[in-house]
């Protein structure tokens, strides 16, 4: 028999739990049923769904990688990649929410469910969805306490909806101007941190310091707060509070449970040292400081912070070796940050570039920079820019050095030239053996208390290459190191590759390694350099030593395009001291060099114009000569009119005019329509800035002003005109029918009024041009001796096509169809108006005419060959030598035309 007290207390639940059961529904609105909807809401989903979101926020916080650059996040909502590791957690967060909007409707924990759902939706970055939520939030329960909370986070997913306006006027009008309000503590911290993220984006950072101050000690969480101090930290540094900002800083190490956090406070504390107090009992101060940083055992994977704080305090005693001492070993000793290896190549190409001037060694970093750090780096572009010029500045350097040399080394005897070869051979024997020798020391050095910068034997070695990596000195204003240079460039003519570490011992290079050719020409930046076609003759003939001559250029021919390479390079890098590197006087220097090596060359004008600019910014006399020169020899150019002041456009105008007014000469002059075509040969006759363009035939021009006059019976003016002819261009292919004419009207004609010779001749009809002896085709031969080279040219308006594009068409055909030839492309800008792809070589002519049929029928071929006005022959040596050296290669094309291909 159960005891009476038993019984009564099993009455009691039976008769809660049919009281239960009565208000189940969640249709009903009586007291039971929301009592009921309640807790069940609580108890098994809300509080459930709350404890989750918590602990997920704090998980996704916990992930947060402390800034290296800008300022530090308090309440981290991480990136879309890591929401991907929550997502299952912010799934089942809203379904416990949604299962009790669903199941309990009349329950008091709705509206607690709709916000936690948005806040949810928030972290997913699902703004329009926690929106809805939010807004539901605020329509059905009017008379919630989370009416505060509600408009924070609509103002916060307003502002990631980057509806800024908006999310400034709810956060004025709606929390902060309204007084009826509940603000908790926990609200009032969040509000906090919303107002200062918003500040320091308008970069108004005594208001952010004013906001995080008033409101640190309600921010719950030793994370948050340790955060929170450093940002204060940073922002009154921004500022220049240095007291506030050592407080700030300081005080993360009392909170802060992260031993990372902690180690970024003191780098930041001797980085305030460094950049606000002058003594040196203050540097000796952060001397020793980041010494006991750098002894200390937990710090080993932040040496290369360490070592970048050295750096900066050398800087600021003006201690250049000594800042490019550690920004080396902070390199170094990296263990994987790669942000700071980044940071550490970048200054140390700043200080290549602007303190020593160095820039090969500058472009080496700077490309080391480029491959560390991230693209969204501040730094990211300004690396970048510099470091595409500092190559392009190597790239036209060494190709004069390197052609300077080769053609100096062609010059020599074969005994002093072998004697060289062989000095050089055992100079890179005794390289890699030193090389050898100091990797051994190296690897030996690193046992030396676990840490280079007490290893006074890698310190050495350390001074000594930044000792011996350039002083600096411009290889163009030392004549003594120009001649020195063609004989030992570079000791070896191979290149290193660009790579990390590259300034290491151990980094060995098998420059020129018999049987692995290698063009020095290119130094690849460590990319794989494909493979060069090899001389078998030379090959025979120096067997390991080949690489060593592979590229002296052995004839006239080769000559002349290296000539032309140094030329150009010439060019190109006066532009880059003018226009990138802001040097002027070395630009000075290298544009007079080239003016005075190449007499007449395609870059006179411009290289004038920029001497006439540079010596302008100078206050120099030199610039009257340059303008002399330029307004005398050029005076209808675009840089003539901006000397003169003249708009540039008034030149395109008028020669547009020109063309015009010549065009419509012959069109006038075959539509007999004869005082049309007088009036735009009277035009043209006035515009004499045009007569000596290439496109301008003048002798055709007074041959159908002269024809023109007679037509209109003016006999005199005929006859005057076609005798100018005669005696102005004796050679000319208009010449021949302007004397007969003259004999029709000296000895008589059927009919005076209508001159005999009527019709201009065509081109193709006339006797001179396919006349051998013709005077244009002066010093060229249809006669091909057997030890000539043939090659195959392509003349093309530099405005069709890229040399380099041209190059690849080229060479792609090359493999694909003559892969047995071994053919090699190079292209060249020709008097600055065309480019010449250049296919050498071919052993007979034959042969050259086969590659040139197969090219044009090459569905390549309509990559060249855009208009009628590209031309495609072949070239004996001996023929080259006068079009390309006598600049006459239009000459040249008229003889293929109709000389040789008859």
């Amino acid at each position: 028999m159960m005891p009476l007290g038993n019984s009564k207390l099993t009455n009691f639940l039976l008769i809660i739990a049919l009281f239960l059961l009565a208000a189940c529904s969640k249709q009903k609105d009586t007291l039971p049923a929301r009592v009921y909807h309640s807790t069940t809401s609580y108890f098994n989903w809300y509080y459930n769904a709350q404890v989750l979101y918590n602990e997920t926020v704090k998980r996704l916080e916990e992930q947060y990688k402390f800034p290296e650059q800008g300022f530090m996040q308090i309440a981290y909502e991480g990136t879309e990649a890591e929401i991907q590791g929550f997502k299952s957690d912010f799934e089942n967060i809203n379904k416990k929410n949604d299962a009790v909007l669903f199941k309990h409707p009349n329950g008091n924990y709705v509206d607690d469910c709709r916000l936690l759902n948005g806040k949810s939706w928030y972290y997913r970055k699902n703004y329009p969805v926690a929106m809805q939520n939010f807004e539901a939030v605020q329509d059905s329960f009017p008379e919630t306490e989370l009416m505060a909370e509600s408009w924070l986070w609509i103002a916060k997913t307003f502002h990631k909806m980057e509806n800024f306006q908006m999310a400034k006027n709810i956060l004025q009008e709606q929390i902060l101007g309204n007084d009826t309000l509940v603000i908790t503590d926990d609200l009032a911290a969040d509000i906090a941190l919303f107002r200062t993220e918003l500040a320091i984006e308008n970069e108004e950072f005594p208001s952010a310091i004013r906001y995080l101050s008033d409101n640190i000690f309600l921010i719950k969480g030793r994370m948050r707060q340790a955060r929170s101090h450093f940002l204060l930290g940073q922002l009154y540094a921004e500022i220049d509070n240095f007291p506030k900002a050592m407080e700030q800083f300081s005080m993360v190490e009392k909170v802060s449970l992260d031993y990372e956090l902690s180690f970024l406070s003191k780098i930041s504390i001797a980085r305030l040292f460094v950049e606000f107090q002058e003594g040196q009992d203050d540097d000796q101060e952060v001397f020793n400081y980041l010494t006991k940083l750098l002894k200390d055992e937990k710090n080993i994977e932040y040496q290369d912070r360490i070592y970048y704080e050295f750096a900066l305090l050398d800087l600021k005693q003006k201690d250049v070796p000594g800042a490019l001492e550690n920004l080396n070993l902070s390199v170094r000793v990296s263990q994987g940050n790669q942000r700071q290896k980044g940071l550490s190549y970048f200054k140390s190409g700043q200080l290549y570039f602007y303190e020593l001037q160095d820039y090969p060694s500058a472009q080496l970093y700077y490309d080391s920079a480029a491959t560390s750090i991230n693209k969204d780096a501040p730094e990211y572009d300004e690396i970048n820019k510099l470091a595409s010029t500092l190559k392009d500045y190597i790239t036209q350097l060494e190709t004069i050095q390197y052609q300077d040399s080769m053609l100096y080394l062609a010059s020599l005897p074969q005994a002093q030239l072998d004697s060289i070869v062989n000095i050089l051979v055992e100079a890179e024997k005794k390289r890699k053996e030193e090389e050898l020798a100091a990797q051994l020391a190296e690897m030996q050095s690193q046992n030396f208390n676990g840490d280079p910068r007490f290893n006074p034997q890698l310190q050495q070695m350390e001074r000594n290459r930044n000792r011996n990596s350039g002083s600096g000195t411009w290889y163009f204003d030392n004549p003594n190191a120009m001649s020195s240079g063609r004989m030992q460039f570079q000791q070896i003519w191979g290149q290193r590759g660009n790579e990390d570490d590259w300034r290491r011992s151990k980094k060995v290079t098998m420059a020129f390694a018999p049987g692995t050719p290698q063009n020095p020409k290119d130094p690849g930046q460590g990319q794989a350099q494909e493979a060069e076609a090899v001389d078998s003759t030379l090959l025979k003939q120096y067997g390991d030593k080949y690489n060593y001559y592979k590229d002296i250029p052995k004839t006239d021919e080769e000559k002349e395009i290296a000539l032309a390479q140094i030329e150009e390079a010439m060019f190109k890098l006066g532009q880059i001291y003018y226009q990138k590197l802001e040097e002027p006087d070395s630009a000075i220097a290298l544009f007079e060099r080239l003016l005075d090596r190449f007499e007449g060359s395609e870059f006179t004008l411009q290289a004038r114009y920029a001497l006439y600019q540079l010596y302008t910014d100078q206050k120099s006399r030199l610039a009257n000569v340059q303008r002399s020169v330029i307004l005398a020899e050029f005076p209808n150019t675009v840089y003539a009119y901006l000397i003169l002041g003249k708009d540039p456009n008034e030149l395109r105008k008028d020669e547009e005019d020109y063309k015009f007014a010549y065009n419509g000469l012959f069109n006038a002059y075959a539509q007999k329509q004869y005082e049309t075509s007088l009036g735009f040969s009277e035009f043209l006759l006035a515009q004499e800035q045009f007569h000596d363009k290439p496109d301008i035939d003048m002798a055709r021009l007074q041959y159908i002003r002269g024809m023109s006059y007679g037509y209109v019976g003016q006999k005199d003016s005929l006859e005057t005109i076609l005798s100018y002819v005669v005696k102005v261009y004796p050679e000319h292919e208009v010449t021949p029918v302007a004397k007969k004419t003259l004999e029709y009207l000296r000895n008589g004609i059927p009919d005076k009024t209508q001159p005999a010779a009527a019709a201009t001749p065509k081109p193709t009809a006339s006797p001179e041009l396919v006349d051998a002896q013709n005077a244009m085709y002066k010093g060229f031969t249809d006669q091909v001796k057997p030890t000539d080279k043939i090659f195959v040219l392509v003349y093309i308006d530099k405005n069709q096509i890229s040399k380099t594009e041209a190059n690849n068409i080229f060479n792609n055909f090359n493999k694909a169809t003559f892969a047995n030839k071994k053919l090699k492309t190079f292209t060249f800008l020709y008097k600055q108006t065309h480019i010449l792809p250049y296919i050498s070589n071919f052993k007979t002519v034959d042969e050259a005419k086969a590659y040139i049929q197969a090219f044009r029928t090459s569905a390549e071929a309509s990559k060249i060959f855009k208009s009628n006005d590209e031309k495609m022959f072949y070239i004996s040596h001996t023929n080259f030598k006068v079009a390309y050296g006598q600049k006459r290669m239009t000459d040249y094309i008229k003889y293929f035309e109709n000389i040789l291909s008859k």
